[in-house]
């Protein structure tokens, strides 16, 4: 693909994926719903999963907490609407918690590590994902060995930016010294085509034939470079 200098990455469901991201949901929410009754919150799991229905698409909040991640900040929110108090070091063991229950099912895609050792030699990597809990995701990444396949990582929560706002794209853009249209950027939700198109980048939208692992994101395919398996992007930066 001529012109293209960097290749950048988003995480969950393009590198990281699960066979059930459904089962995952519905434990995460189960894990998190108890951890809140015991807290004494009186709201019914089907009430509950209304409440948090979409949580993280939901805007920041403006609680003032500061040194809390935004998903802790969510929580805080949370416990305000309904008059519950949470110390901090529960909170934190809670949020630890319920990610790791989400994550349970979640795996590495198998050609994800060939695919980036293969581009790293010719192209910049950089890894950019919206995630509200920086601590936890910074240790898992540290901890499956997966820091060292990018030159950059950035994460919403540190940034202050979610996809598909331009400016998260921006701050990996500008550490690695390239310009938007240098960059293509592969990613698996209607979020990543249009965050790469606002900056003026080059999306690639992953679709796989898995069950429990493609969302239907109506048109937005048309907009990118479409694959079915990270491998195609080695035919696709050819040497």
């Amino acid at each position: 693909m001529d012109g293209i200098r960097g290749v950048f990455f988003d995480l969950h469901g393009t590198l990281l994926i699960s066979d059930d991201i459904s089962k995952a949901w519905d434990e995460w929410r189960e894990a998190f719903h108890g951890c809140m009754v015991d807290c004494g919150l009186e709201t019914s799991m089907e009430e509950f999963q209304v409440e948090v229905e979409g949580i993280f698409e939901k805007p920041e909040p403006e609680y003032d907490a500061p040194g809390l991640s935004v998903f802790e900040r969510r929580v805080m929110e949370l416990c305000g609407r309904h008059g519950l108090e949470m110390d901090r070091e529960y909170m934190s063991w809670m949020v630890d918690h319920i990610i790791g229950i989400w994550y349970k099912g979640m795996y590495m895609d198998p050609e994800a590590q060939t695919v980036l050792e293969a581009l790293r030699p010719r192209y910049r990597t950089a890894l950019i994902t919206n995630w509200d809990h920086t601590p936890w995701i910074r240790r898992w990444l540290a901890d499956s060995n997966i820091t060292g396949w990018f030159e950059d990582i950035v994460i919403s929560d540190e940034a202050g930016f979610t996809k598909p706002d331009p400016r998260i794209f921006r701050i990996a853009l500008e550490r690695l010294g390239l310009e938007p249209g240098e960059m293509a950027y592969v990613g698996d939700a209607p979020e990543d085509v249009r965050g790469a198109l606002a900056v003026g980048s080059i999306p690639i939208l992953i679709r796989r034939n898995q069950s429990g692992d493609q969302s239907d994101h109506g048109d937005i395919g048309g907009d990118a470079r479409v694959i079915s398996r990270l491998s195609e992007l080695l035919d696709i930066f050819q040497p």
